[in-house]
């Protein structure tokens, strides 16, 4: 699919998705793309897997194949007999992004209020966008984390190099992989991965 990030060559695909890929029960295998961003910002790419029943997976975070290239990857595992569906989604990343630039300006000194006060507002947006179902633990964890973060990032009587340290911490890391904030999403479309009986 052509979008505002381009998805191109998607595999596992059998003659152009008009016959499924097989797998077996309990088979993980590579779901791998081409995504494409003109100009200098940071991008991510994920597969969401749908079981037989059509409900959807958790985003399963594509990373780069080989340095250097435009291929993506990442494993999925398929666990009951039926047809599943997997689609490929690209997006551009604001905070990976900032993540950059703050690496590179706040220990030069170079507009470290300015690139705090930006990160702050990035992280409030992030938390902003995850859905809260009720009684839900984790989504509402991962909002205060981020939010405490944002209160941190403009806490003038912390030294900046402790505030930019607080965004890159391994909670920090794992909840923005679950919860990415998101921009200029673009999803492939759907293909079919015929799951058989166990392998013998």
């Amino acid at each position: 699919m052509i979008g505002r990030i381009p998805i191109l060559d998607v595999q596992p695909v059998v003659d152009c998705a008009r016959r499924p890929a097989k797998a077996v029960v309990g088979e993980t295998f590579q779901v791998s793309a081409t995504v494409i961003r003109e100009g200098h910002g940071a991008l991510g790419a994920g597969v969401v897997l749908r079981d037989p029943a059509g409900r959807p997976g958790q985003l399963a975070r594509m990373r780069p194949l080989a340095p250097g290239t435009d291929r993506y990857g990442a494993e999925v595992t398929v666990t009951e007999e039926g047809t599943w569906y997997f689609h490929v989604e690209s997006w551009s990343d604001p905070i990976a992004a900032w993540h950059h630039d703050a690496a590179i300006k706040v220990p030069l000194g170079q507009d470290v209020e300015l690139m705090l006060t930006e990160g702050a507002l990035l992280f409030e947006r992030a938390a902003r966008s995850i859905r809260q179902p009720p009684g839900a633990a984790r989504p509402a964890a991962a909002r205060t984390a981020l939010n405490a973060l944002a209160r941190k990032l403009r806490d003038r009587g912390v030294p900046p190099w402790d505030r930019l340290a607080a965004a890159e911490t391994r909670e920090i890391r794992e909840i923005l992989a679950r919860y990415p904030l998101r921009q200029l999403l673009t999803r492939s479309a759907r293909y079919p991965v015929l799951v058989d009986r166990l392998r013998a």
